[in-house]
C-alpha cells in the first residue's frame, strides 16, 4: 500500500483527477512490477493453529518471516516504512518502550489523532506482528522469526551460520544499518523459572579471539514470558552484558556450581591475564595455555585450539584438521563430516528416547539407511566389524540419553534459541572425559543480584493479554473515527478484490471482483479527496 500511497500523492501534487479506472491502472502497474508477491506469501512460515488476539481494526496485517532479519530482502524492504515509526529512538530499550507506550491504555488515550494517526496505525501493525511471532508459529520456527522481528525493530540484521569456525552467540546485530559495528545481541525467550544458559567455549572465543582480536562485549536480551491458554500474555524484558572486564567476576560472584566448575582452579590466572589483554600473538598463546587447563573450555572445540598457529597468529579457517591435501584429503574430510553428523544424530536420538519422544537404540538403528552408514565409513559386510561400528554409534546414543537424564533437558534449555541448543548438543559428542559440560548459567535472581557487575537493566512488562488488547482496541477505534474505520475497511476489501481479480481461475468471479474493486476504488478516491480538502 505504500507504493499506491506514493502514486496517489504524486498525482494529487500534479492536480490530476483520480478516477476509479485510473486507480485500477495504477494497481495493475504495481502488481505487474512485483512478480514476487505470490512467492512471498508461499514462503511465510506455517502457523500452529493457536491463533492470536487482534485489534479488530482493518489495517493491513504484517506477517513476520525470517526474511525480516535480512536488510537486503524484499520482505524487509517492504516493512521498513512501518518500522520507521520508531527509528528515531536511540537504543534498544527506548524502542521497546516506544512500542510499549501504545500498549498502555492510559498512554493510548493521549495519543493524538490527525497528523500522528499514521504512527498509531503503523505501531498497531508492529504489535500484531510481535504477537504473531510469539503465538502463531511452531516452536522450531518461532525463535528465528522473533530474532528477525527484533532485527527489524532495531534496524539491524540477523546473524546465522558459522563465524570463523564456530556458531555465533549473537542472534542479531542492532543498528547495523546506521552503525558499522552495531550492537551484538544474544536473545533469550524463556519461561520465568528457566535459567539463562550459553556455551562457555563459544563465549570465550567470541570475547578474545574471534576475528583475531575478539569482540569486547555481548548484550543479552532476556524476555521472560507469561502464558495464558495458548498465547503469550506478557513479556518481562531484561538485559545484561558479559564482557572481558566482568566475565570472571560474574561467574565467581554468581556462586553457581555450574559456573565455578567451568573455571576450576584457573579463575585467578584467567582474571590476571585478561586484565592485561592485548591484541598480540604472545597474549593469545598464553591464553591458550591457561584455557588448556580450564575445565570448561572444550578441548579441540574452541578457536584457541583450531585457529592459532604455533606463533600465536590467528588463522581464519574452519577447524578441519588442516589445509590442502588434494581430492583424497577432501573425500576423507567428507567422510569425517558424515561420521560426525551421524554421531550427532545418535546423541539427539538418545535425548529424545530419554524424554519418551523417540524409540530406543535398536528401533532408531533400524531407521538408518546403509548409504548413510557407508558415507560415514561405518558399514561393513562382516558381522563382527559391523557390530563394532554399531557399538560406536550406540555410545553416542547412550551419551545423549544420559546427558538428557542427568543434566540438561528441554525445559532446562527453554523453548527458544535453537542455535544455542544445537551447539550444546554438538558439545555432548566432544566432552570426552571432562565432567559437567561447558555450559554457563544464570538464574533470573542472579542477574538481579549481579546488577553492579552485569549492568542489568529492566525494561518493564509488555502486556499482550486479551483483556488489555480488547481495551486498547476500543480506544484506538474511537480515536481513528468512524469515517477512517470505514475507509480502512473499504481499502481492505478493495485489496482482497484486487487479489481475486488477478488470481481467480473462474473469470466470472474475476469480473465480479473487478467490478467490486472499481466501486471500492471510487469510494477510496472520494474519501481521500475529502480528507485532502479537510487538511488544506
Amino acid at each position: 500500500m505504500s507504493d499506491l500511497h506514493k502514486i496517489l500523492k504524486e498525482e494529487y501534487e500534479k492536480k490530476v483527477s483520480i478516477t476509479p479506472n485510473l486507480l485500477m491502472e495504477m494497481i495493475e502497474e504495481i502488481m505487474d512490477s512485483i512478480p514476487q508477491i505470490s512467492s512471498l506469501i508461499e514462503e511465510a512460515p506455517p502457523v500452529s493453529g493457536g491463533g492470536q488476539v487482534n485489534f479488530n481494526i482493518p489495517f493491513p496485517k504484517l506477517v513476520p518471516t525470517e526474511a525480516w532479519g535480512d536488510p537486503t530482502s524484499q520482505s524487509r524492504v517492504a516493512i521498513t516504512r512501518i518500522f520507521d515509526s520508531i527509528t528515531r529512538e536511540p537504543d534498544i530499550r527506548a524502542r521497546i518502550q516506544h512500542v510499549n507506550s501504545f500498549l498502555d491504555p492510559d498512554q493510548a488515550l493521549r495519543k493524538a489523532p490527525g497528523g500522528k494517526l499514521n504512527t498509531v496505525l503503523n505501531m498497531l501493525q508492529i504489535i500484531e506482528a510481535l504477537m504473531a511471532c510469539l503465538n502463531d508459529f511452531n516452536e522450531s520456527s518461532a525463535g528465528f522469526v522473533f530474532e528477525s522481528f527484533m532485527a527489524a525493530l532495531t534496524g539491524g540484521k540477523q546473524i546465522s551460520g558459522r563465524v570463523g569456525g564456530t556458531l555465533p552467540i549473537e542472534d542479531f546485530v542492532a543498528f547495523s544499518e546506521t552503525d558499522a559495528e552495531g550492537v551484538p545481541v544474544s536473545l533469550k525467550l524463556l519461561s520465568p523459572r528457566t535459567n539463562i544458559h550459553g556455551s562457555f567455549t563459544n563465549l570465550i572465543d567470541y570475547l578474545f579471539i574471534r576475528g583475531g582480536s575478539g569482540v569486547s562485549e555481548i548484550k543479552y536480551l532476556v524476555a521472560y514470558k507469561d502464558v495464558q491458554g495458548d498465547n503469550v500474555s506478557q513479556l518481562g524484558i531484561w538485559d545484561f552484558t558479559l564482557s572481558r572486564d566482568n566475565l570472571i567476576d560474574a561467574f565467581v560472584q554468581s556462586g553457581a556450581a555450574i559456573n565455578l566448575r567451568l573455571l576450576g582452579e584457573q579463575a585467578p590466572a584467567l582474571k590476571q591475564h585478561i586484565a592485561i589483554w592485548e591484541d598480540s600473538p604472545e597474549w593469545r598463546l598464553e591464553m591458550a595455555r591457561i584455557l588448556s587447563l580450564t575445565p570448561g573450555y572444550t578441548e579441540g572445540r574452541g578457536m584457541f585450539d583450531n585457529n592459532l598457529d604455533s606463533s600465536g597468529q590467528f588463522v581464519d579457517v574452519e577447524p578441519s584438521g588442516g589445509i590442502g591435501g588434494g581430492a583424497s584429503a577432501f573425500v576423507g574430510m567428507q567422510k569425517k563430516g558424515a561420521k560426525s553428523n551421524l554421531y550427532h544424530a545418535a546423541a539427539v536420538a538418545g535425548q529424545e528416547a530419554q524424554r519418551g519422544e523417540g524409540p530406543d537404540f535398536e528401533g532408531w538403528r533400524q531407521t538408518l539407511e546403509d548409504e548413510t552408514l557407508r558415507d560415514a565409513g561405518l558399514w561393513s559386510k562382516k558381522e563382527k566389524t559391523q557390530k563394532k561400528y554399531d557399538d560406536e554409534i550406540k555410545a553416542h546414543f547412550d551419551r545423549g540419553y544420559e546427558y538428557a537424564q542427568s543434566t540438561i533437558n528441554e525445559s532446562f534449555f527453554g523453548s527458544f534459541h535453537e542455535r544455542e541448543k544445537e551447539l550444546m548438543r554438538e558439545e555432548i559428542l566432544l566432552e570426552g572425559s571432562r565432567e559437567g559440560g561447558s555450559q554457563w548459567g544464570f538464574s533470573g535472581e542472579m542477574i538481579l543480584n549481579l546488577q553492579p557487575v552485569l549492568n542489568t537493566e529492566y525494561y518493564g512488562d509488555i502486556n499482550l493479554s486479551a483483556a488489555n488488547i480488547g481495551e486498547l482496541s476500543k480506544i484506538y477505534i474511537e480515536k481513528i473515527g468512524e469515517d477512517l474505520m470505514k475507509l480502512l475497511e473499504t481499502t481492505k476489501n478493495f485489496s482482497e478484490n484486487i487479489g481475486r481479480y488477478f488470481s481467480a481461475p473462474d473469470r466470472a468471479e474475476a469480473t465480479q471482483a473487478n467490478a467490486l474493486a472499481r466501486d471500492q476504488g471510487n469510494e477510496i478516491v472520494t474519501s481521500l479527496e475529502e480528507r485532502e480538502k479537510e487538511e488544506d
